[in-house]
């Protein structure tokens, strides 16, 4: 079965885009299963260009018939309608390999995918910020506690008892500038798991 023929020289191959093919790979890779694995993954069948160039430097050739032949397989079953939610959801670019009498439900389903991804990482990266700036006030906070105790301590000197006060001033202040980013980032947050919940019990319908 071709979808399971995945020998060692794949994985050369999709190490190829960071070190290059090596001599072996070129040789031996069953170049309609390289096709069909680039297929599966919604890759370009100019995918092949960089491996001839790799090859090249070994004085091989990619088999390019074959390659072709595996990549155009390959496509149909990436082109799924049902897999086409998967890749938008997932965040992976769509590169237009789908065939004609494919492509309008695979990018129908693409859409629909990518702008569930959209929101999920729309209400991550905001609550991503929340936890973020809650963990540079709680740095704020010890840092003030250690300046309190360098403050009454008899080895701090006046000079530095002043410079001491200005960086309390200064860490008060960012410390009010992250609370209120924070209440604008919660009231973000609220709006953007409706928006998310809403889309959610859409898809729920729809399916």
């Amino acid at each position: 079965m071709l979808a399971v023929r995945v020998s060692l020289s794949l994985v050369a191959v999709a190490l190829a885009g960071c070190a290059g093919m090596s001599e072996q790979a070129c040789l031996t890779s069953d170049w309609r299963t390289v096709g069909f694995e680039d297929g599966t993954l919604g890759r370009n069948a100019a995918t092949v260009g960089n491996y001839r160039q790799q090859c090249a430097e070994h004085g091989v050739a990619p088999d390019l018939d074959a390659y072709l032949a595996g990549h155009t397989y390959g496509v149909q079953i990436y082109c799924r309608a049902t897999h086409g939610f998967d890749v938008g959801r997932s965040g992976a670019a769509y590169q237009g390999v789908c065939p004609s009498d494919l492509e309008a439900d695979f990018v129908a389903a693409y859409n629909t995918g990518r702008h569930l991804y959209e929101l999920e990482s729309a209400l991550q990266r905001v609550t991503g910020q929340i936890a973020s700036n809650h963990r540079a006030q709680d740095n704020i906070k010890k840092e003030l506690t250690t300046i309190a105790a360098a403050m009454i301590s008899n080895d701090t000197t006046a000079e530095q008892r002043i410079t001491l006060v200005a960086r309390s001033a200064e860490l008060g202040q960012r410390y009010g500038e992250l609370t209120a980013e924070n209440e604008a980032l919660e009231r973000e947050r609220a709006v953007r798991e409706l928006e998310l919940n809403d889309y959610r019990q859409t898809l729920a319908a729809s399916f």
